[in-house]
This record gives structure tokens, C-alpha cells and sequence, in this order.
């Protein structure tokens, strides 16, 4: 019988079972003994993963479980990717030959036999917090609510104007336009314009909403090579950062956090920056930029590593309303607990505009003029956004904070109309009526509509009439619908414009206003709509009495594929009614709403983290701001102990660290302020997280676990927070029973703003344009010394240095000096390709067959140097026969290159 046969191969109930803790230290000699490295290297969750193992070493792996336990598949270290996870596979199915080969003494009675999360938490003890995976899960389906509501748990986005959504608030309640001209370092207008509509390869419009920094990307924090990050859409990029945040927010980047049952669902349109490296194919550059619009959501669920659902969606300008209808009828289904949903947009080339304008849809001027009378056409804008949806009845029992609740929604096609870009009114009022029913609210119950709005003459009182047709029906004559479109405020986002739609909901029922419609002098003569009314300046969101604050999203893409969600303000038992300021439940603030926040003066431990020192120092500023100056506008700063859970259990722990133990949030401002400022305080501890857990792995063994554990069990909070700062893993989770207190908001993480770009692309790297570019002539190899010869000369290590520095530069984008040889090279963001590519050229340079799997045995580039002499002493001797004199580096950016080229620090 195979191994997952569906047998446990644990005893029956009264015989013995091997204990997890001595199967997990079995896995780990094991492993460690197969790799070369020491026990106490694989003291974290993804220890087996940072390992980087070839697959020599991992076949050695297994036919040493093959030799001990019999009959092990060669796919073990593949299926089961960390070694908890080997383990409790191999408790599972070999229990009576573990039993046997570890002894009675580390066995246990089976009727104690742990239960998967018991397993899971055994795992944590002893290797830090890990999360076991079961080998048959159960349906997902089973922790799905029962009913049909979708709870939005955390907000994001960059949009014109705004690199955050607070901001985008700001904005909207202030009525301000975000809109200009082309911004230089995208492309000069002035090529492409002509006033005049219907000009051929023209445009006349040169506005836009553009968001800042769209080439910023921190490539070393999500372990892409610099070269890729290159190469790779900037809508990727933005992308990946957003859903980082979106994490962060939600409390979901911790070990115990982490969700991977999570779908990605992203609407991208526009892939203009393929089109840009485009531009070299007729001089034989095939190879190079690229827009993948699939790779925008499985690179996030490949770095995040969730394994629910992950596309793309293309229905043109209601991509990301689809997206998100895709996404809540996947929770629906039971595809995932939780989902990404969201869309992205960058306008990156002057094609865009000239397209645009050979339609005749961009406006004549800098504003989109929604519902005005001199409305002729839309201005195009940018943004990034995206929400993270979970059942209702799951976000309120794992005490999320709710945005908003998604009641229903539905999508429709127009089919055939009077032309292929004119929108059916019937086609739309159907969509509203269906999206209701699936709400199962009425229509006249709306009191807001974010509508498409795209400022046209035409489509705006298409829109409008199939709105009121939806909504008339048993709707007070005194209660006009609220109608408004953020499009007005930021541009049409086009694939991204339903999430940013979505996101003004949202807003605007976390502060009970209504923004006010911008840009709108005189209503459209040809909009008669009495049920309707359009807000000119901010008000209090109002309802009749019983009535939750409800909200349609409207998205219509060219050709007719439409959109609607229905929304709603989360109102716990909806006894719970408003308070006297007027909010809802879920406007409150998180400490009204937690369990236990903690008691007065009690001591608490706060971290921070981060990948380098700098940013270190940026986020301690952040939060130190934070608390002098509340963003929520209570004036209050969050409670300590929201603080101190949401930093220990939410947030991904990172190399450098900070620690504050404080028994107020004065106290915790005042350490952090000293931070900044270079100063020693009271409670404040900084490190740098070592890679065998700090103090050499002392505290990896059974007695170094028992001692941690005992400073947990006793609070030993300034002693836990010393070892955390070293990097010894802490299990965090311990010190919080359930109900935990609320989660809080915590400044977002300050990505480093490394610009990548594929403007004037220099070669670099051993005179290589690509590496590893089959285009390119091979080198000529050097004729290997005469046998006899004597290989070492004075500096020939140093030389063998420079050759793999100068060649491995050209994927870091660096100076050929600032190439760290001593670190792993997965970790600069090489993976399997770019290191088979990387094995090629340096085998060219000195003329050997140098195997690929060399460089996977030797991960750092002086691992590799220390191969090189030893393997291959003659062919190094013949390419530096005579004493080497170290040339200067050459740039990797001709002197004569643009400012922005394409990667800068």
C-alpha cells in the first residue's frame, strides 16, 4: 500500500505513537546531515526552504528516510516543504517503524495522540511558529457562513493625489481634482499633440491622473533580481507592494496569521510597458520588458504563498468590479477563506492617449466632466487598489475589523445595441435588480450610487436612466438616490477603475459623509431623473430610520460587460444601531470594539522590523507620529496593548529589529523618538536577527526551548524581547488567550524607492546586453594552460572575485564593487534560470563546462570562487596567467545615459 493511501499508519487506540517533538528532531539531523549544515540552522518555519537544496540533496534526503523508515516517494521534500511538515507526514504514515527506530522512550500513548492543531502548536514549541500542513485538509467549504455576505477586512491603494486611501478621503471630501498634464519623466506631450480632434497618430488631450513613483519597486525585499524587477511590468510591481500592505493591515504577514488559503484576483487592462520593450525588436532585441497580465496575480500568490484561485480579468473598464464579483463567489463556493480583489493601471506610453483620441473618448480639456452638460469625454488616470474580502460570519469570529460588508452582486453583457461602445440602459437597470435579489434587499432601499460615470455625452444619461429605472420602484418621492462617480476626482482608471469606486464606498461609510460630486456646473439637459440627485457639496450620510447606510457599484466596460456589487455599513445584530456621533459599528474605534485591551500601567512589548537600518528608522518614526497625532481623528492613541498584539502576531519579522518595552503609549512614543534620534531609552532594545537564531543556536535544543518557554509562561517580557531582537524565535500567539485583543493599524512598512526601468538599457555584465541571451556570440575560450603549469599566482583569488563580481553585476544592476560575494545568491533574487544562465557565463570565460548544479551547491559567490580554484585550477591559471592587474570597474550606465534609466538607487 503507498504511503497516502488514506492509513495513518498510527496503532490503534492504547499502543504507542511516536511523540512530534522526537519525530521533528529525527527530520531535522536528518536533513541537516544531507545538507551540510548544523541542526541548529533549521530553527525556523521555512528553514527548509531558505536552504535553497538541490536536487541531489534532496534525493539524498530521501533515500536516507528510504533506508530508515522503507518505501519513501522522491517527491517528499517537494510535497511537504518544511521539515514540521516532513514530520507530521512521517508520524502519520510510519508510525510503527518511527516507534521502532527512535524507542519506547520517545513514544506516546495513542489515546493522547495530539490533534493536527495540537501537532501544529508542538511544531511552534520547537522550532518557532510553524503552520503543520495536513496532508488531507478539510473542505474549505466547511468554515464557509451560511449566508451569502462577504466582509470587506482591509482597505488599500495608490491613487492621483493620494499614495494612501486616508488621503484619497481627504481629497474626495475636499472636492479636489487630481488631474495634470503628462508628467515629464513619463513622456514629452508635445510630440504627440495636436488640439485638433480626428488627427492622425495624435492626441488631443495631454491630462491625466498619474500617481508618483510608478518605477519605485524594493526588489531585494521580495527577493526579485534587480534584472527581472527591469524587465517586469511596473503594474506587477505596484501590485505586489499594495497586497503587502493590504496583509500588513489585516494582521495576516505573521507565522500563526498567515492565511494560504487565499485567492488573487486581479483586473488589468492596459499593458503598455510590453510595448515599450517592443520597441527593440526590430534591432534583435527579442527578449526583455514584458506585461504579463497573468504573472500581476500569481506573483503575489507565489511570494505570499497562498494556494487559492489566482487570474487575471480583462472585461476592459469593469475589470476590477468583475474581479471582485469573481472573488466573493469564490469564498462563496468554498474556493478560499480568504481573497485579494482588486485592479491596477499605469499609463506608460504616449500610445495610450493617441488611441484614446483616434476614438474620440478623451475629454477636451483637463476635467471629466460626469453628469455636466459640457461633458464630451473622459481623462484617463492611474491607480492601484485592492480589498481583502472574507465570509461575514468568519471576518466577525476571528475579530477582523469589517469595512463593509458585499451583500450581492451580479454581471450582465449588453449584447447587441446601436454601436459596439453604446451602452444598453434596460441591460444595466436588470443588472442593479439582479445584484439586489441576490442581496436580497430592495432596490429603493439604496441610499448611494457610485455610478460608472465616465463623462460622456451620451453614456451619462444612458446610465443614469437605467439607474432610475432600477431604483424608482418603491422609492419615497422625498428620498432622492445619492449619485456620484470618483472618476470626476482621479480620472477613469479603466481596469482599476471599479476597485477605486469601491474604495470611496468604503470610505465614505467609515466616516458616515457623502463626497460631492466635482467638475459639475450645470446637470446634462438630457439627464431627467427625479429619483436621482447629485451631491455639490459633503454631507452626512443619511437614512430612514431602520435602515442601514446601502451603496450600489456600478462598473461598464467597452462592448457592454457590466457590473454591480451592492454594499453595506456592517452593523453588529443591527441592534447595535449608530452612536451619538452618528457611526456605525464598524466606524468605531478599535478599542471600543476589542475584548481586552489590556489593563492600565500593565507592561507591554512592542516591535518593529525591517530589512534594513534605514527603514528601520523610518517606520519607528512613523508610529512615534502615530501616536502624537492619531490618523483615525479621535485624538487618542490606540491602546497599548492593541499595539503591542497587532506588532507581535501580524507583521512579517524581518532582519533588523526594534523592541520597546513600555507600560504606556507615552512611553512607547518617547523610546521611539530617542530612536530616531540616536539616543539610548528606557525598555528600547535594536538588533540584527542572525541566521542561526542568534547566541550560535544555544537556544535550539530541548533545555534553550524550555527556557524560552519559561519566560513566556512568566511574562519576561524585556528578557523575550532581547532574544527577539538577536533573532531567536518566539511564539508570540502565547502570550495573547483568546478573545485577543482588536487588531489596530500600525504605520505601513517604507518599501525602499530603487528605481527600475527599461529606458535605455546599457549592456553590462561581461559585455552582455541579457544574460545568458542566446543572441549573443559565445566567447571565445581560452586555451587551458599546459598541465605542468602551476596554477596559483599572487591575487588570483582576488582576480577569480573580480570575473564573478563583473559577471553577476549585470543581473544585480550594480557596480561590479557593491556585489556582496558572501551572500546567498536565492536571496538576491537569482532562481533556477537566472543561475543556469549565470553557470553559462562564467563556464564561458574560462572555457570550461562549468555543471549548473555547481552553483546550487555553492550558493554564494565565494563558494563559488573556492570551487573554481580548487576544481578548476588550470583553466583559472591559463585566463590569469600573468599577474593580475585589477582594471578600474566599468559602469553599468554610459556616462552619456538619461537620468532615468533604468535602475537607479
Amino acid at each position: 500500500m503507498s504511503p497516502d493511501s488514506g492509513t495513518t499508519g498510527l496503532p490503534e487506540a492504547g499502543g504507542r505513537v511516536p511523540s512530534f517533538e522526537a519525530v521533528h528532531s529525527y527530520v531535522r539531523e536528518v536533513v541537516a546531515e544531507a545538507a551540510g549544515v548544523g541542526a541548529a540552522d533549521l530553527h525556523g518555519p521555512d528553514a527548509l526552504r531558505d536552504l535553497r537544496l538541490d536536487s541531489l540533496t534532496r534525493m539524498n534526503i530521501t533515500v536516507r528516510f528510504d533506508q530508515d523508515l522503507g518505501d519513501i516517494p522522491p517527491t517528499l521534500t517537494f510535497e511537504y516543504p518544511t521539515v514540521a511538515d516532513i514530520a507530521e507526514h512521517l508520524r502519520r504514515t510510519r508510525g510503527p517503524e518511527l516507534c521502532a527506530l527512535l524507542g519506547q522512550e520517545h513514544t506516546e500513548s495513542s489515546d493522547t495522540e495530539c490533534s493536527d492543531t495540537e501537532s501544529a502548536a508542538v511544531g511552534e514549541r520547537a522550532a518557532g511558529p510553524v503552520a503543520v500542513r495536513d496532508p488531507a485538509p478539510a473542505p474549505v467549504a466547511s468554515v464557509v457562513a451560511a449566508d451569502s455576505d462577504i466582509a470587506v477586512i482591509a482597505v488599500t491603494g495608490r491613487y492621483p493625489g493620494a499614495p494612501d486611501v486616508e488621503t484619497l478621503w481627504r481629497n474626495l471630501r475636499d472636492g479636489v481634482r487630481s488631474i495634470t498634464e503628462v508628467p515629464a519623466d513619463r513622456w514629452d506631450w508635445r510630440t504627440h499633440f495636436d488640439p485638433r480632434r480626428g488627427r492622425p497618430d495624435r492626441s488631443y488631450g495631454r491630462w491625466g491622473g498619474f500617481i508618483d513613483g510608478v518605477a519605485e519597486f524594493d526588489a531585494e525585499l521580495f527577493h526579485v533580481l534587480p534584472l527581472d524587477a527591469v524587465h517586469t511590468d511596473p503594474q506587477e510591481r505596484l501590485f505586489l507592494q499594495t497586497c503587502w500592505h493590504l496583509f500588513e493591515q489585516a494582521g495576516m504577514l505573521g507565522p500563526t496569521t498567515h492565511e494560504p488559503s487565499t485567492g488573487v484576483f486581479v483586473g488589468t487592462m492596459n499593458h503598455t510597458y510590453g510595448k515599450i520593450g517592443a520597441t527593440g525588436w526590430p534591432s534583435g532585441r527579442l527578449t526583455g520588458a514584458n506585461s504579463a497580465p497573468w504573472s500581476v496575480a500569481n506573483r503575489v500568490s507565489y511570494f505570499f504563498d497562498l494556494n487559492g484561485p489566482s487570474f487575471a480579468v480583462d472585461s476592459a473598464c469593469s475589470s476590477s468590479l468583475t474581479a471582485i464579483h469573481l472573488a466573493c463567489e469564490s469564498l462563496r463556493r468554498g474556493e478560499c477563506r480568504t481573497a485579494v480583489a482588486g485592479g491596477v493601471n499605469l499609463l506608460l506610453h504616449p500610445a495610450h492617449l493617441v488611441g484614446l483620441s483616434g476614438s474620440g473618448m478623451l475629454s477636451s480639456d483637463e476635467a471629466c466632466k460626469v453628469f455636466d452638460e459640457a461633458a464630451d469625454g473622459f481623462v484617463p488616470g492611474e491607480g492601484v487598489g485592492a480589498v481583502l474580502l472574507k465570509p461575514l460570519a468568519a471576518a466577525v469570529a476571528d475579530g477582523d475589523h469589517v469595512w463593509g460588508v458585499i451583500k450581492g452582486s451580479a454581471l450582465n453583457t449588453a449584447g447587441r445595441t446601436s454601436g459596439y461602445t453604446v451602452p444598453d440602459p434596460a441591460r444595466q437597470s436588470d443588472l442593479v435588480g439582479l445584484a439586489a435579489a441576490r442581496a436580497g434587499v430592495e432596490p429603493h432601499t439604496l441610499s448611494y450610487v457610485e455610478a460608472h460615470g465616465t463623462g460622456t455625452a451620451l453614456g451619462d444619461p444612458l446610465e443614469i436612466a437605467g439607474l432610475a429605472r432600477a431604483l424608482a420602484p418603491g422609492r419615497d418621492a422625498g428620498e432622492p438616490c445619492a449619485v456620484g462617480s470618483v472618476k470626476a476626482n482621479i480620472g477613469h482608471l479603466e481596469g482599476a477603475a471599479g476597485v477605486a469606486g469601491l474604495t470611496k464606498v468604503l470610505l465614505q461609510l467609515k466616516y458616515g459623509r457623502i463626497a460631492p460630486c466635482v467638475s459639475l456646473d450645470r446637470v446634462n439637459p438630457r439627464i431627467d431623473a427625479p429619483v436621482i440627485r447629485f451631491p455639490r457639496a459633503e454631507e452626512e450620510w443619511r437614512t430612514p430610520p431602520g435602515v442601514p447606510r446601502r451603496a450600489g457599484v456600478s462598473g461598464f466596460g467597452a462592448g457592454g460587460a457590466n457590473a454591480h456589487l451592492i454594499v453595506e455599513e456592517y452593523l453588529p445584530g443591527r441592534a447595535a444601531g449608530r452612536d451619538a456621533a452618528g457611526r456605525g459599528a464598524a466606524d468605531r474605534s478599535a478599542d471600543e470594539r476589542s475584548a481586552d485591551g489590556g489593563r492600565p500601567g500593565e507592561e507591554h512589548v512592542v516591535l518593529l522590523s525591517a530589512r534594513t537600518g534605514g527603514q528601520l528608522g523610518a517606520l519607528a518614526a512613523a508610529l512615534a507620529r502615530t501616536l502624537a497625532d492619531p490618523a483615525d481623528g479621535t485624538g487618542r492613541s490606540p491602546d497599548l496593548a492593541h499595539l503591542a498584539s497587532s506588532s507581535q502576531l501580524g507583521r512579517r519579522e524581518l532582519g533588523e529589529r526594534l523592541a520597546v518595552t513600555a507600560r504606556s503609549a507615552a512611553d512607547l512614543r518617547a523610546a521611539l523618538e530617542a530612536f530616531a534620534a540616536g539616543r539610548p531609552a528606557e525598555g528600547l532594545r535594536t538588533g540584527t536577527a542572525r541566521a542561526d537564531g542568534s547566541r550560535g543556536g544555544l537556544l535550539d535544543d530541548e533545555d534553550g526551548r524550555a527556557y524560552v518557554e519559561a519566560l513566556t509562561a512568566k511574562r519576561r517580557l524585556d528578557r523575550l524581547a532581547a532574544l527577539w531582537t538577536e533573532g531567536v524565535p518566539i511564539d508570540w500567539s502565547r502570550l495573547w488567550p483568546l478573545p485577543r485583543p482588536a487588531r489596530v493599524g500600525l504605520p505601513p512598512y517604507p518599501f525602499e524607492r530603487r528605481r527600475f526601468w527599461v529606458d535605455a538599457a546599457p549592456a553590462v555584465g561581461g559585455g552582455r546586453d541579457v544574460p545568458g541571451d542566446s543572441t549573443d556570440a559565445p566567447a571565445p575560450a581560452p586555451v587551458p594552460a599546459p598541465a605542468q603549469a602551476q596554477a596559483p599566482v599572487e591575487g588570483i583569488g582576488e582576480a577569480v572575485d573580480r570575473d564573478l563580481r563583473q559577471e553577476s553585476c549585470g543581473f544585480l544592476l550594480v557596480e561590479p564593487d557593491a556585489v556582496d560575494t558572501d551572500a546567498d545568491l536565492m536571496d538576491l533574487g537569482f532562481d533556477s534560470i537566472s543561475l543556469l544562465q549565470l553557470a553559462g557565463q562564467v563556464g564561458g570565460i574560462y572555457g570550461i563546462e562549468l555543471d549548473p548544479f555547481v552553483v546550487f551547491a555553492h550558493p554564494t559567490l565565494a563558494a563559488l570562487r573556492e570551487h573554481l580554484l580548487g576544481e578548476h585550477a588550470d583553466a583559472v591559471a591559463a585566463r590569469h596567467r600573468d599577474p593580475v592587474v585589477p582594471p578600474s570597474a566599468p559602469s553599468i550606465r554610459p556616462a552619456d545615459a538619461p537620468a532615468d534609466s533604468r535602475v537607479e538607487n
